[in-house]
């Protein structure tokens, strides 16, 4: 099956698991497209996987960009949409808000592969809120209170379902 695979982010969470999904996909054509860099049009997969990093409560700009320029056309191939963030509670709420109400109906599933708080990974003001979201949830009254971190299980659920089609 061909298959695309675009996403989205800023820090690498992004690209990180879906290049895992595609290593893990070895009988299948997968084209990975960063939406940041050259965007490959949808037209001609039999199967979709796009999403992206969320920041501030938004999708990243490329990727809503390809949504404007081709959302029309992911509603009409088989595709599951993805998000990776920081907060898990706020997964549903980000998808409702983010993705179109027809993208989310057509979609096979929405999965969520985690989302990480590296200041490593930030740059600017970006690493200082970074820390600040750190240290907030560690210092957090919540005992069971953990930073979060991408979720490989997520995908690697979703790579065996799609190698069950």
């Amino acid at each position: 099956m061909k298959i695309l695979v675009a996403y989205a982010g800023k820090s690498g969470g992004s690209r990180e698991m879906c290049r895992l999904l595609a290593s893990l996909l070895p009988s299948h054509e997968v084209v990975l497209s960063d939406l940041t860099e050259a965007p490959v049009s949808p037209l001609g997969f039999e199967y979709i996987v796009f999403g992206g990093a969320v920041r501030m409560g938004k999708l990243h700009r490329a990727a809503r960009n390809y949504i404007k320029e081709h959302g029309s056309t992911l509603e009409k191939i088989p595709h599951t949409l993805f998000l990776c963030c920081a907060f898990a509670d706020q997964f549903e709420n980000y998808a409702q808000m983010l993705f179109s109400e027809a993208l989310l109906e057509s979609a096979q599933d929405v999965v969520y592969f985690g989302g990480e708080l590296n200041p490593a990974k930030q740059r600017g003001l970006d690493k200082i809120l970074v820390r600040m979201m750190r240290s907030s949830i560690r210092s957090s009254e919540d005992d069971d209170a953990m930073l979060p971190g991408l979720l490989p299980e997520h995908v690697r659920m979703l790579a065996d379902r799609l190698r069950q089609l």
